[in-house]
């Protein structure tokens, strides 16, 4: 879900831009969005540097499995449809993504072995 990309400054590190506007979004909103809404509404803002609407799709299930947000399911043109929305308070949402980057280092960690030393690395 969250990747640390050590080349990049900022929020930059762990997210996207696309998937920090995807975040804001959804937090900012009430309503239920369907990924088109939400692939529109990247286009808008981020007219020269848009993900593709699978990445879009994606990212939101993402969301959805590690359990930072949710979705109902609706019919119409084309068969079924997810809304998707958060329970979730900014503050929470912040929170439980420091909890669980926290969490999955801590486990990474104590679970890493050197493949130079053929044991457990110590931190």
């Amino acid at each position: 879900m969250w990747t640390v990309r050590t080349l990049r400054e900022g929020s930059q590190v762990l997210v996207p831009d696309y998937k920090k506007n995807i975040i804001r979004k959804l937090l900012s909103i009430e309503e239920k969005i369907n990924s088109g809404s939400m692939w529109k509404y990247l286009l808008k803002e981020m007219p020269d540097d848009f993900p593709s609407r699978a990445s879009v799709i994606f990212f939101l299930n993402d969301l959805v499995d590690h359990e930072y947000a949710t979705y109902e399911t609706t019919t119409g043109k084309g068969g079924h449809h997810r809304l998707y929305y958060t329970e979730l308070t900014p503050e929470q949402f912040e929170k439980k993504v420091y909890v669980d980057i926290n969490n999955k280092l801590k486990d990474a960690l104590d679970n890493i072995n050197s493949p130079f030393f053929n044991k457990k690395v110590v931190f």
